[in-house]
Order: structure tokens, then sequence, then C-alpha cells
């Protein structure tokens, strides 16, 4: 796997609900060990979540972002 670029965890954290970090972690953990295609799809919800609204992103709706149907 090749290294996240520099910034990396800034950039998430600037998206993510305070104190949702923790919870977000394990939802992350678990995206990277998708396929290939599949880690396409979630990473694409999530941006799509990201860019719809400058509401920070909860670790409950990561998760659904994951849980959804073709992430798996």
């Amino acid at each position: 796997m090749a290294p996240f670029p520099p910034g990396f965890a800034d950039q998430l954290a600037r998206v993510l609900e305070p104190g949702a970090e923790q919870e977000a972690a394990v939802v992350l953990r678990r995206a990277a060990r998708l396929d290939d295609r599949r880690l396409k799809r979630f990473l694409e919800r999530f941006a799509r979540r990201v860019r719809r609204s400058p509401r920070p992103v909860s670790a409950a709706e990561l998760l659904a972002l994951l849980d959804e149907p073709g992430a798996r």
C-alpha cells in the first residue's frame, strides 16, 4: 500500500465531526481491507458526501457509506 500523501490526516480531520476520530479510524481500517473496486466506491461516496454538504461527517455516517450496497 502506498503511503498517504502529506497532510492527509489533517485533511481528514477537517471533514470529520469533532470527537469522531477513533470511530472513523475503525471504519477506515475496515475500508482499507476492501478490494480495489469496493474501496473505490466507498471513497467516491465519501468524496461526494463531503462535496455535497459543509457539515462535518459523523462516524455513523461514514459507517453507513461503507455499509451501502455495493460496498461489500
